[in-house]
């Protein structure tokens, strides 16, 4: 793929990225004591390197994640290194020159999901973090954002993100 493709990818992430962290800015929620809503940017960045890993380098993804926890007040970094060691095991684990098949990909993300949300309660109790979020409520969220994992898979195959087909090269010169 020429690598102009692969910058303009690599923008259309950082665009989406940014938006998505513009609209959890925004006043739309139910306030105090509502239901959380979907983390959106977690369900971009698995599908996406789940897909095409060389769109999504880290170099990229770690200021996004960072302004991401900065501006949502999360405790920084930690949610960071949850995600990039979520993609980094991704990018190792799964073999891009096969596609998944439906089910594989959605227990794969689902479990990874979970294993983030799960990981970053952990480190906040084992931190002692003053006021953690309760556990209902993280669970409700990462429920939420299991279930928006496909929609977000779909809006991306629809913007071009698509598996290399079979002897295609990425841009790191690896075969599919």
């Amino acid at each position: 793929m020429a690598p102009r493709t692969v910058w303009a990818f690599r923008a259309l992430f950082g665009a989406l990225a940014t938006a998505i962290l513009f609209f959890a800015l925004l006043p739309f929620g139910p306030g105090e004591g509502g239901i959380p809503g979907p983390d959106l940017m977690l369900c971009l960045v698995i599908a996406w390197v789940l897909r095409r890993p060389d769109y999504v380098p880290l170099w990229l993804l770690l200021p996004l994640l960072l302004l991401d926890d900065a501006l949502l007040m999360r405790p920084l970094g930690l949610w960071t290194l949850t995600v990039v060691l979520v993609t980094e095991w991704l990018r190792r684990r799964v073999d891009h020159g096969e596609a998944l098949p439906w089910s594989t990909e959605t227990a794969l993300a689902v479990g990874c999901i979970a294993v983030a949300f799960a990981a970053n309660q952990l480190a906040l109790s084992l931190l002692l973090v003053p006021a953690p979020p309760p556990l209902g409520g993280q669970a409700i969220h990462a429920v939420a954002t299991m279930l928006f994992y496909w929609p977000v898979a779909i809006v991306s195959r629809l913007l071009g993100v698509r598996r290399l087909a079979p002897g295609e090269l990425d841009t790191m010169g690896a075969r599919a």
